[in-house]
C-alpha cells in the first residue's frame, strides 16, 4: 500500500472493520485448504486472490 493505503487500513484494524494485520498467503490456503480440495492463491500487489473449489 502506498502511505494513505497504510494509514487507511491502520484505522480500519483499529476500529475492527478489518482484522487482517496478521493474514497470510500461506494461513489462507491453510485454512482453505482444510475445507476444499483444490485450492489455488496468486499474490497481485497486496492482495491474495483465490479460487477453491471440491468441498470436502
Amino acid at each position: 500500500h502506498n502511505s494513505f493505503g497504510q494509514k487507511l487500513m491502520r484505522i480500519y484494524n483499529q476500529k475492527g472493520i478489518f482484522s487482517n494485520t496478521k493474514d497470510s498467503e500461506e494461513g489462507l490456503t491453510h485454512i482453505l485448504s482444510e475445507h476444499f480440495e483444490n485450492v489455488k492463491t496468486k499474490v497481485k500487489g497486496t492482495v491474495v486472490m483465490f479460487s477453491a473449489s471440491g468441498k470436502k
